[in-house]
């Protein structure tokens, strides 16, 4: 496993960076700062192999950037900053249970096929979330709710179907 480390850390710098940088640049110097720190605690989390703190650091991101929406940062900062902190996550979670179990035979295999679900969903998950920011659209109620329950049950078929191809 050689990849998934670096990757890791890279998302996680993004992460905290893209909502200090926001933070930053909306003049709340004293959020930017905090997650300057948030962002270095998940490192050193990392390097010592401490888990909760994979969790803490997610939910901490996540609270940063709801109150980022309240407080007028832009939206693409905050759409980088918690995508990215999904990322580490999920990463940190992923090298720590390879790591844990040391008998895996195909572990380049796994971490490759890991590493392009995972960017197979971020890019999915970015582009309709820029396309969210960036599209205004004037729909009838009943209009929204028909998409909705399209939505929901297409995704609901792409669960079990990705389930069902897992096993």
């Amino acid at each position: 496993m050689k990849l998934s480390p670096y990757v890791l850390t890279f998302s996680t710098l993004i992460a905290a960076g893209a909502l200090a940088l926001g933070y930053g640049l909306n003049a709340r110097f004293l959020g930017a700062l905090f997650f300057v720190a948030l962002g270095l605690l998940w490192l050193v989390a990392q390097r010592y192999r401490w888990l909760p703190v994979a969790s803490l650091g997610l939910l901490g991101l996540t609270i940063g950037a709801v109150l980022g929406a309240l407080y007028g940062v832009k939206g693409g900062w905050l759409l980088v900053g918690i995508t990215t902190a999904l990322v580490a996550w999920d990463l940190h979670h992923f090298v720590q249970h390879v790591q844990a179990s040391e008998n895996l035979e195909n572990l380049r295999a796994l971490e490759r096929a890991h590493l392009w679900r995972l960017g197979g969903v971020v890019g999915v998950g970015l582009l309709l979330s820029t396309l969210a920011l960036t599209i205004r659209l004037t729909l009838r109620f009943s209009v929204i709710l028909i998409l909705v329950l399209v939505a929901f049950f297409g995704l609901s078929r792409l669960v079990r179907y990705l389930r069902r191809e897992s096993d």
